[in-house]
Parts: C-alpha cells; sequence; structure tokens
C-alpha cells in the first residue's frame, strides 16, 4: 500500500479524518461547551464584563478544540474498528493496514519486535490524521466566532434584532435588524462582519460593504494581542476607515495601540456604547417591520 492511497483516504471531504472529527468539533458543538463552561465561571453577561466574557469564551473554545483534537487523534484507530462494517469499508487501505498489524500482533511472539513493527507502519497514518487535524485548526476559527458573538447579543437582550448570514448582494455575518428592515429601509441597518484575523480577508468585507451601498460597517477581529501585533497595523487600519468601517477588537488591543483611533471601538464599547445608540433606529417605528 503506498502514501499516496493512504493520503486519499485520510484527506478530502470524505476522507476517514473528517468522519472521525464528526460533530464532536462542529464549531457550534465547541461553542456550546465553551459557554456552558464560561457561564459557569463568569455568570451573566453584563457591560462590566463583556469583553471579558467573549475574550474567555473564544479563548476556551480554542482549548477546548485542542483537548477534543487530542482525544480523537489517539482514539483514531479504535473508532475505526469500532465503526460497522459500511463506514470501514469507505477505507480499504486503512482497513488492509490495520488487519495486517492485528494479524501481525497476533502471530508475534516478540513483543519487542511487534512494537516496533507496528510503530513504524502507522506513523504515516498518523501523521497524515495530524496534518488534517492541523489545516481544520487554521480554517475554523472565523466561522464559530460568530456563534460567540450571537450569544453575547442575547445575553444583552439583542434577541430578536439581529439576523445571521443573511444575502443582500453578498452575505454578511450579521444584519441588524432584520431582512424586512433592510428592504423597507436600509438606512436604518447596521451590519457586522466577524472575522479571527484581518490578513488579507478584511478586503472581502469591502466586498460585503459594497453590497450595503454606503452604510457604516463593523468589522470585528476576534484575535488575540499576540496575534494583533503583527497582523493589526496602523496601514490596515487606515484603509479600513477610508472605507467606512469601524474595526472592533479585544479592549487590551485598543487601550494599548489605537486608544485616540476613532475608527477603533474595543469589545466594551462596540457592545455597551454603539449598539445601543444604532438599536434606537431599529427599533424606532418597528412593529411595522416584520423581524421574520
Amino acid at each position: 500500500m503506498s502514501d499516496d492511497t493512504l493520503r486519499d483516504e485520510i484527506l478530502g471531504d470524505d476522507g476517514f479524518a473528517n468522519w472521525l472529527r464528526g460533530e464532536r468539533l462542529s464549531g457550534k458543538a465547541l461553542a456550546e461547551q465553551a459557554q456552558a463552561r464560561i457561564q459557569a465561571e463568569l455568570g451573566a453577561v453584563s457591560c462590566a464584563n463583556v469583553n471579558d466574557y467573549l475574550c474567555r469564551l473564544l479563548d476556551a473554545e480554542y482549548e477546548i478544540y485542542l483537548e477534543t483534537e487530542r482525544e480523537l487523534i489517539e482514539g483514531a484507530v479504535e473508532a475505526f474498528l469500532a465503526a460497522d462494517d459500511t463506514t470501514q469499508s469507505k477505507y480499504p487501505a486503512l482497513r488492509s493496514l490495520l488487519e495486517g498489524l492485528q494479524g501481525r500482533l497476533a502471530t508475534n511472539r516478540e513483543p519487542r519486535e511487534a512494537l516496533i513493527a507496528v510503530s513504524k507502519s502507522l506513523a504515516p497514518f498518523y501523521k497524515l490524521l495530524t496534518e488534517s487535524f492541523a489545516q481544520s485548526r487554521k480554517t475554523r476559527a472565523g466561522g464559530s466566532a460568530q456563534y460567540h458573538v450571537a450569544f453575547i447579543l442575547n445575553q444583552l437582550g439583542y434577541q430578536g434584532l439581529y439576523e445571521r448570514q443573511r444575502t443582500l448582494n453578498g452575505t454578511v455575518d450579521f444584519l441588524f435588524p432584520s431582512l424586512a428592515m433592510w428592504e423597507k429601509d436600509r438606512r436604518r441597518c447596521t451590519v457586522l462582519s466577524v472575522k479571527r484575523t484581518l490578513r488579507e480577508r478584511y478586503k472581502q468585507v469591502f466586498e460585503e460593504l459594497s453590497a450595503t451601498r454606503g452604510l457604516t460597517m463593523y468589522l470585528m477581529s476576534t484575535q488575540t494581542e499576540a496575534e494583533a501585533q503583527k497582523d493589526i497595523t496602523a496601514e490596515k487600519v487606515q484603509v479600513i476607515s477610508q472605507q467606512n468601517v469601524y474595526l472592533v477588537v479585544r479592549d487590551a488591543i485598543k487601550h494599548a495601540r489605537f486608544a485616540s483611533e476613532a475608527s477603533v471601538l474595543g469589545f466594551t464599547e462596540f457592545f455597551c456604547n454603539e449598539l445601543p445608540r444604532l438599536k434606537a433606529g431599529w427599533t424606532s417605528d418597528a412593529g411595522s417591520v416584520s423581524t421574520g
């Protein structure tokens, strides 16, 4: 069996690694675990703790992800052997590898030699599995952060005053208060886009912004202070500001690097000053507009 054959079975949308991840590493499942953990730790969300709350949610979810990832990789062989025949038949090269190793263990009377043989034979399998999980780790964070932003909004009383993943001309992460209001009077609406890091992705927001036809937009970056040192530059902030976009970051990043920059808001300022101000425009005469 070649390494390429095993690679094809482990990687990809229908690969063994994705089957192994299943629902345990879905963004929603991880977010719910983090929310339960941090609620028990911090209690109710308020303006006094909203920055710490969102930061802890984001960081706790990553911790849970790493814990779950380790458990899945360590239990990968056991999970495959426990799977039904239909599942195992999807990965014939892997099944052949593990069946051959079981046979070798059963007949080899030298435990040391058997252990060495098994470890060498499984090395490519674990290398590919680890590679797949590492790639998934890089791509998961942006989408899962939206679950935490929605959680904070609901806890602060904004449930029913926003809709997620609405298609205007492009898809936006959060539309306040509703598509119905947008269709009636878009000047009263607010758009929030959530990204883990900026890198080049902040340019995607400009495409989303073009769908809003000049409305002010908020771009939230959930990255840590360490990540922001390299990623959130003064040049990027200037470009973002010129596009009529406010950048929303962790309070520590705002205070340490952009204290005098009006176009950069901390989490607390956004949730507890900016949104309440904007809310007046969403809710006045809102009874005439259905929020679906």
